[in-house]
């Protein structure tokens, strides 16, 4: 299983379906992916237009009542590490509770994801899918 593929289509996919749930542009839609505790464990928000619209569970966001193929186990620690990683390269002066990834698109079209790394609601800068899978050792 290629994860960093994997992933992306999740992202795609949940942006596609939620849009479609709130009966918007999928360029409205985004996912929100939060550090919920000092170990940066991640949770996830929808939000349409930018604006909270409901807290959501992995397997919500794979349109999964249970994950056969374990892709939460696989992923978690990935995000976990990337959001800790953020933090420290902030030298710190972040909480957890404002570690925040928006992840989005910006046209219609698009294949890939953007994210982009937030301290509550200061944009520090974008990072890649390669940025959160670099350091993976398979």
């Amino acid at each position: 299983m290629d994860i960093q593929k994997s992933t992306k289509e999740v992202m795609l996919n949940a942006i596609s379906r939620y849009a479609k749930e709130y009966e918007v542009k999928e360029t409205q839609c985004q996912l929100m992916i939060k550090a919920s505790d000092s170990n940066c464990t991640p949770m996830y928000q929808i939000l349409i237009n930018n604006k909270w619209k409901k807290d959501v569970s992995f397997n919500e966001i794979l349109d999964l009542k249970i994950d056969f193929l374990g892709r939460e186990l696989i992923i978690t620690p990935f995000i976990s590490k990337t959001l800790r990683k953020l933090k420290k390269e902030e030298e710190d002066k972040i909480d957890y509770d404002n570690i925040n990834v928006l992840v989005y698109k910006v046209k219609e079209e698009q294949d890939y994801p953007l994210l982009y790394f937030f301290n509550g609601v200061t944009p520090i800068k974008p990072i890649t899918l390669d940025y959160i899978f670099g350091d993976m050792n398979i």
